[in-house]
């Protein structure tokens, strides 16, 4: 059939304006649970920006604690709406062992191969159910203008001149558990045992213990407290605010716990939590959060700066091997004992 050149150029035009008509490809995006605060605007900062920038796939951040998102992924098992997740060490394994996590494949994540050991977690099978985006740590706080003799041991807080003013965190915090079964360790017990933590908690004269971060940095700034068992990234924020908190690493060891990424089971989006799980564990991301919040990097050749490094959580001449990393699986055994018998034997009491 004949077609004049008039008539092909009108049906191009045509076609041409129905195609622009037609509604642009969606971007690609996923579904990631952060945390709140200073941790999900850092996260933000470093490390969504950033790959959404380098890889045009947006990231809707859901921000929340562990305990929420693990009821979420519980609720929505064969068709989650997260892609991947920020989860706290012990909330972890729980995922794990509840078989919501997908293995996290080092030939689909390379960047896994530049971590250290520490930073990969295993189920009993070898296979990685975690990785770590940067490790903080619970150690010794206090008031440099109020204590001119820096504390060096745990054991530092039962001193009597800080009598009325000491805090801690309560096992409703993430370190509080971990907290009690290390200093159990220091006075022969164990995850099994830890009277001997209730023991001496009991003679313990505290100002108040704390359930969040923010509240036991609250305890310092109103000078209720003077010393306690607190956050180094907590105490280093309070120092950039020009009050007069020091940090400690006691001799002991400060208790480590880290910020976990994980990849969720049956994810429609596999392929794109991949390529940004592998993207956090980069070596600017993590700089980026170490410069940023202090946290210890799980990567392995991160240059920090000076500042950054006088202020990681295992102090300026340590390094991983200088925390006291707590057992999860242990510590989960025995958690729901552990909190009941502090809310009998110590809360009740104060």
């Amino acid at each position: 059939m004949f077609i004049s050149k008039r008539h092909a150029f009108a049906c191009a035009v045509m076609l041409a304006g129905t195609a622009g008509a037609l509604p642009a490809k969606a971007q690609e995006s996923i579904t990631v649970a952060t945390y709140g605060g200073e941790w999900g605007a850092a996260m933000q900062a470093c490390i969504i920006d950033p790959f959404t920038r380098d890889t045009k796939i947006r990231v809707v951040p859901e921000p929340g604690v562990s305990g929420v998102t693990l009821s979420k992924l519980r609720q929505q098992k064969d068709a989650p709406t997260l892609d991947a997740v920020w989860i706290d060490g012990g909330v972890s394994e729980i995922t794990a062992a509840d078989k919501l996590l997908k293995p996290i494949d080092p030939a689909r994540v390379p960047a896994v191969a530049d971590m250290i050991p520490e930073g990969l977690y295993k189920d009993g099978s070898g296979a990685i159910f975690a990785v770590s985006t940067g490790f903080y740590s619970l150690g010794l706080a206090y008031n440099s203008k109020d204590i001119k003799q820096a504390p060096i041991s745990w054991l530092d807080l039962w001193k009597p001149e800080f009598a009325g003013a000491v805090t801690f965190p309560s096992p409703s915090n993430a370190m509080g558990v971990p907290f009690i079964v290390h200093l159990a360790g220091l006075l022969g017990g164990t995850a099994d045992n830890v009277a001997p933590a209730f023991d001496k908690l009991k003679q313990l004269k505290v100002a108040a213990y704390f359930d969040t971060a923010g509240a036991g940095t609250n305890l310092f700034q109103s000078g209720e407290t003077v010393i306690g068992a607190h956050y180094a990234s907590s105490a280093y924020a309070m120092r950039d605010q020009k009050l007069p908190i020091g940090f400690v690493v006691p001799r002991e060891g400060a208790i480590g716990g880290d910020i976990r990424l994980h990849l969720v089971a049956n994810s429609r989006k596999q392929e794109a939590a991949e390529k940004f799980v592998n993207y956090a564990l980069g070596k600017e991301p993590a700089k980026c959060m170490a410069e940023r919040i202090y946290v210890g990097p799980a990567t392995a050749g991160v240059d920090l700066s000076e500042n950054a490094r006088q202020r990681m959580p295992w102090g300026a001449d340590g390094s991983i091997k200088s925390l006291a990393l707590p057992d999860w699986n242990k510590i989960n055994a025995n958690r729901a004992a552990i909190i009941e018998a502090f809310n009998r034997s110590v809360a009740a009491k104060k």
